[in-house]
């Protein structure tokens, strides 16, 4: 089994369908569990490593001082790096991702790749541009299947200026799924779309398949 560690900056990128419980560090989530955020780093996964699904399994972080990292918590090394030291090797996974957003700071992926060096795990930093809710509009064909209507942003995903993919899909969810769950909207998106798509409009997220490996032949 592949154990992955996901951290994220907002609670919709790791909210799934059953959040009514808060796991201890290191046990196993459940499907139901899994965010968007998690069905991404999945199928990245599978695409870059040729891992099956099953392999995969998702464990719940480490915590800061007992709560869930958020935000900020994931920017620098001194908070960001003790969420990815685990003293229990039995506890310690095969792979944590960091994701976050760049909210317009260009310096943000090289200041996480400094703060990810030397650690006993392997870690992965994810930079969305501007934010991970580029990544969700910026296949149409997967818009249209989850939305039900044919809907394009006005520029290139990663050239939208900050916030402005997160207030798109915010408002197209609420004119066209306003009776779903933004979450669930999230997850159904990163479960239809087609990441070679992804890849070729959204340089950060070819920048992040890169980064998991190469594809297995």
């Amino acid at each position: 089994m592949f154990r992955v560690v996901v951290y994220a900056e907002g609670s919709g990128e790791l909210a799934g369908r059953d959040t009514s419980r808060q796991r201890a560090p290191g046990t196993p989530l459940t499907e139901d569990e899994l965010g968007a955020a998690h069905l991404l780093v999945r199928r990245c996964l599978e695409h870059s490593r040729g891992l099956v699904p099953e392999s995969i399994q998702f464990e719940e972080p480490l915590r800061s001082r007992g709560k869930l990292a958020r935000g900020s918590m994931l920017h620098g090394p001194n908070t960001l790096r003790p969420l990815l030291f685990w003293a229990d090797e039995d506890l310690r996974p095969d792979l944590a991702i960091v994701l976050v957003d760049a909210d317009g700071k260009e310096e943000r992926q090289a200041e996480l790749d400094s703060a990810l060096q030397n650690l006993t795990v392997d870690a992965v930093a994810a930079v969305a541009i501007q934010e991970f809710e580029a990544w969700l509009i910026a296949d149409d064909a997967a818009v249209k299947s989850v939305l039900r209507k044919s809907l394009t942003p006005p520029s290139p995903p990663e050239r939208l200026r900050r916030r402005q993919a997160k207030e798109l899909l915010q408002q197209w969810s609420d004119a066209h799924a306003s009776k779903q769950d933004p979450a669930e909207i999230r997850r159904q998106l990163v479960q239809v779309c087609d990441l070679d798509t992804l890849a070729r409009v959204c340089p950060a997220f070819a920048e992040f398949l890169r980064r998991l490996g190469p594809v297995r032949a």
